[in-house]
């Protein structure tokens, strides 16, 4: 099931892009709808959210607009894919700070959103698939989550796994293994990108690239080789322009 949310404060655009979406998706009873019809009630109702995998955003509401909800939104949901419409306002820099994935203009005729909303489709499958590494915390076995593993450094008999504040598995206290090595992981997961020889981090949790630093989104800092900074350069530029 995949939880969609439409904000806007035009009922009638509502309704146009439910329909939009259902035409779109190759199976629509896998589709579950919430909307909104401005950006306070749906910020209200953030925290006590589930997984949303899906918002689309009005860019021009009344009082809370669609810039300040969109930072409000990637604050609890981090992962989920995001995609503004207007009818005449053009994206700013604020705007892409919340990693946009598209920019739909209202005016667009039907077959333009279909197609775009297919594209849009697809990465909601894609950021949907969930991948799990099997890891041990004492004498615990448990799964963990892949996209929620913010890096991983290298230890004695394999890997140590750092996860995000946002994971339920997420406990400071915790010292939480895998048995495989950085090279291993690195082949398995296309996600993990090495900035040393001690470190992999899941691209989807670097904030910046600055100097022989990388800055993650949980407030870390991580060192970055000469031998790998070509390539994680390269790499996240890919990543950010499949974003947009």
């Amino acid at each position: 099931m995949y939880n969609i949310v439409i904000c806007d404060d035009d009922r009638k655009f509502i309704d146009y892009m439910k329909q939009i979406v259902i035409k779109a998706a190759e199976n629509p009873n896998d589709l579950k709808f919430e909307e909104y019809e401005s950006g306070e009630d749906l910020v209200r109702q953030l925290d006590v959210k589930n997984r949303i995998d899906l918002l689309i955003l009005d860019m021009e509401m009344k009082k809370l607009d669609g810039d300040e909800t969109a930072m409000r939104f990637r604050e609890i949901h981090k992962d989920a894919v995001l995609v503004f419409c207007s009818g005449v306002r053009f994206p700013t820099v604020k705007s892409f700070v919340v990693t946009p994935y598209r920019y739909l203009l209202k005016s667009y005729p039907d077959e333009m959103l279909l197609k775009e909303m297919r594209d849009i489709l697809r990465e909601v499958m894609k950021e949907k698939k969930e991948e799990f590494l099997l890891a041990h915390c004492r004498k615990e076995l448990m799964k963990v989550n892949v996209r929620d593993v913010v890096y991983i450094e290298n230890a004695k008999r394999g890997s140590k796994v750092f996860l995000s504040k946002d994971s339920e598995d997420y406990d400071e206290e915790r010292q939480i293994l895998v048995e495989q090595k950085l090279s291993e992981l690195q082949q398995e997961y296309e996600c993990f990108v090495y900035t040393h020889n001690s470190f992999l981090v899941h691209i989807n949790h670097i904030d910046k690239i600055d100097g022989a630093n990388v800055f993650l989104d949980n407030g870390e800092m991580i060192p970055v080789s000469r031998r790998y900074y070509k390539d994680l350069k390269i790499s996240f530029a890919k990543y950010i322009a499949g974003k947009y």
